[in-house]
């Protein structure tokens, strides 16, 4: 397995958030978004997002949080403030679902692979994984498939050194294999 690296998931959504909002506040009048910019963009700006409206989405659900100051608008400030808190609290498993999976960006093996082990990469269980926690699992499995490997060869069995012709051709496993994604699954 290759070490899975968090960090491509954590660039698509915080790219595809700056994008969108980037997108949506160039047509606006004062270069901030309000509720209803982001619920009801004109054809050209879907255009301009591609269609995907799974960021634009997001922002709305967050609006109220994101809107500090009550003024009815975000501003570029309340998305950085945004990114860097996604970027140093990690993603939900929601925020891989909406923002990771959106229209195509990103890897979906390494966004497969996070989701259905989300819980066991989550190692401080605050419902939130970083780049570090993803890292971190995929050093443990290939840790545990190399354990499993290297513990089904014996020294004091010839066939290490002559081969077996009664051996499959399978690699070794042990039960705790199934706990850790595949190299074709990441």
């Amino acid at each position: 397995m290759a070490l899975l690296n968090g960090s491509g998931l954590m660039n698509t959504a915080l790219y595809g958030l700056q994008n969108t909002y980037a997108i949506l506040a160039q047509n606006s009048k004062d270069g901030k978004i309000s509720l209803t910019d982001i619920t009801n963009p004109s054809t050209d700006v879907l255009q301009q997002l591609g269609y995907n409206t799974s960021f634009a989405q997001y922002l709305s659900s967050n609006f109220s949080a994101l809107d500090k100051d009550g003024d009815g608008s975000i501003s570029a400030d309340d998305v950085s403030n945004l990114t860097t808190k996604l970027q140093q609290n990690g993603l939900s498993y929601q925020e891989i679902v909406q923002l990771c999976s959106a229209g195509g960006l990103g890897n979906s093996s390494l966004t497969s692979t996070v989701l259905n082990y989300f819980d066991r990469i989550d190692t401080d269980g605050n419902g939130r994984v970083t780049d570090a926690e993803i890292k971190a699992f995929s050093l443990k499995a290939d840790e545990e498939r190399l354990k499993t490997e290297y513990q089904s060869f014996k020294a004091s069995d010839m066939t290490v050194f002559y081969g077996d012709e009664n051996a499959s051709d399978e690699e070794p496993s042990s039960l705790i294999d199934n706990l850790y994604p595949k190299e074709e699954d990441s």
